[in-house]
């Protein structure tokens, strides 16, 4: 059960980033002038992708062995939503992400903000998805099975 708990940690750290990053960070980066804006999104961007992939991948693979471990379904429904944010960014964010890095400093302006703007839309995305896979992984370890008789019983 230790595993589950670290799942549920793991979980909650990445929605507690992702929750900043939505409340905090871009709206205080969306009161910076065009330039500066470009280059605080690009430097964010490039620290905030490496810990929040690292971890979801660490909250699904700590989910998936409680399961395993447990049977109880919500670690494996909890584990799935984790891993969720990577197709969403990969089919959904990334295209944002790969326009905004391609724009130059000396070229920020109306369209690199409005990429931002819509970059901080997507993002909120995987705010949600990590708290419900934290509100899955907490049923999961306090004995509360969301989706009863997936677990063969």
């Amino acid at each position: 059960m230790v595993i589950g708990y670290l799942a549920l940690t793991v979980a909650a750290i990445f929605t507690g980033a992702a929750i900043y990053v939505s409340c905090v960070e871009q709206p205080a980066r969306l009161g910076l002038e065009d330039c500066p804006l470009l280059a605080e999104w690009k430097r964010s961007y490039k620290r905030g992708t490496i810990m929040q992939a690292g971890l979801a991948l660490l909250a699904f693979l700590l989910g998936t062995i409680a399961w395993w471990q447990t049977g109880r379904p919500a670690f494996l429904v909890g584990a799935l939503v984790m891993l969720a944010p990577w197709p969403w960014t990969l089919l959904v964010i990334k295209p944002t992400n790969d326009a905004l890095l391609a724009i130059e400093q000396k070229q920020a302006g109306r369209h690199s903000r409005a990429l931002i703007e819509r970059w901080g839309r997507l993002h909120i995305v995987r705010t949600v998805l990590g708290a419900l896979g934290v509100l899955s992984f907490l049923l999961a370890v306090l004995g509360q099975d969301p989706l009863p008789g997936l677990d063969g019983g």
